[in-house]
């Protein structure tokens, strides 16, 4: 089984007074997907997008939209999402009670589900439910804040993913958000992962286009 690779922009990264200009270049420039940071402050210390990005969005581009949702009452808020209609719906693991049911969930309303895992977690937390979901998010940095470092031990647990989908036939994707940049970006390819999340190493370039097409190059 082939798993396609993409890059998916963290629009946290670009100039909030430009969003939409953001979303068309890294349209235009390549991207495979554009990828929304909804943060609480709560789950994590930041505030970031309000709900209505995502239909403002809709109008202007057509690559899928992936919110990930940092936030605390992901059970309680997932209707709110569910009405916006982003194409994944991706939900913080520990941060919900029930994992399968909001899988079956978001399903049943004709969008496709994401589980994100933070650097701390073992794989072993979810396993059970890939092959359920469409999509996989393993964070490369403890989440909250965009520019941070990458953190080399979640190497291990990308390849554990790569070999698990590989060995059970699974069709789900692996991206990593957080830290991905030039530097970084040939070691995570190679344990497997398809899909990279990249904020200021994309939206911090003067040339998006260039930028989303050097790392896609890896």
């Amino acid at each position: 089984m082939k798993y396609k690779r993409s890059i998916s922009p963290s629009l946290l990264a670009a100039d909030y007074g430009y969003l939409a200009d953001a979303a068309l270049q890294a349209e235009a420039g390549g991207a495979g997907s554009l990828h929304l940071d909804y943060m609480d402050g709560h789950y994590v210390p930041n505030l970031s997008f309000g709900i209505d990005l995502i239909p403002a969005l809709k109008k202007r581009v057509r690559i899928p939209l992936m919110a990930h949702l940092m936030i605390s009452n992901t059970e309680k808020r997932v209707d709110d999402f569910i009405r916006v209609h982003p194409d994944y719906i991706v939900f913080q693991e520990d941060a919900v009670g029930d994992v399968g049911m909001l899988i079956e969930k978001i399903k049943n309303n004709g969008i496709k589900t994401g589980i994100a895992i933070n650097p701390s977690r073992p794989l072993s937390h979810i396993k059970d439910y890939l092959p359920h979901t469409d999509h996989l998010l393993i964070l490369g940095v403890n989440p909250g804040f965009g520019g941070q470092k990458f953190m080399v031990e979640t190497l291990k647990k990308m390849k554990e993913a790569h070999e698990f989908r590989v060995k059970n036939r699974l069709p789900y994707d692996i991206a990593v958000d957080g830290g991905v940049n030039l530097e970084t970006a040939g070691n995570i390819l190679k344990t497997g992962v398809n899909i990279l999340v990249a904020g200021t190493a994309v939206f911090g370039k003067d040339d998006i286009r260039v930028a989303i097409e050097t790392i896609a190059s890896l």
